[in-house]
């Protein structure tokens, strides 16, 4: 009988989420974030805009929400323009929109990023 070893994923840096979610489908992007909130390393330098909205909205918008849920203090980068959209996006269904919206968690709602919290769990 063989056995399967299972690891944890090695944790990783916030740039490697820009890279990931700039180089990935729409469709892909809440589980990527959700991994990175449960597995990624959160570190002090900013990563580099990938020039993208979404994806650079949400990439603050993790390390923010990240903050909050340890008490310390988001950088400064989360909250500049570049890092935070003119309207909301949502990858969800329209109909889904208003329940989204009443269950975002706030460091994602104010960068114009419309996820359910629950949606931020990785399994």
């Amino acid at each position: 009988m063989y056995r399967i070893r299972y690891s944890m994923p090695m944790a990783y840096p916030v740039a490697e989420l820009a890279v990931a979610l700039a180089t990935s489908d729409t469709s892909d992007y809440v589980r990527l974030v959700a991994d990175w909130l449960a597995h990624g390393d959160l570190d002090d330098s900013e990563p580099t805009p990938t020039g993208l909205p979404v994806p650079d909205a949400l990439v603050a918008a993790a390390v923010a929400y990240r903050c909050t849920r340890t008490g310390d203090r988001a950088p400064a980068w989360t909250s500049r323009p570049d890092r935070c959209l003119g309207t909301f996006w949502h990858p969800g269904d329209d109909r889904l929109f208003a329940y989204s919206l009443a269950h975002a968690p706030t460091d994602f709602l104010v960068r114009g990023v419309v996820v359910e919290q629950d949606s931020l769990v990785s399994v």
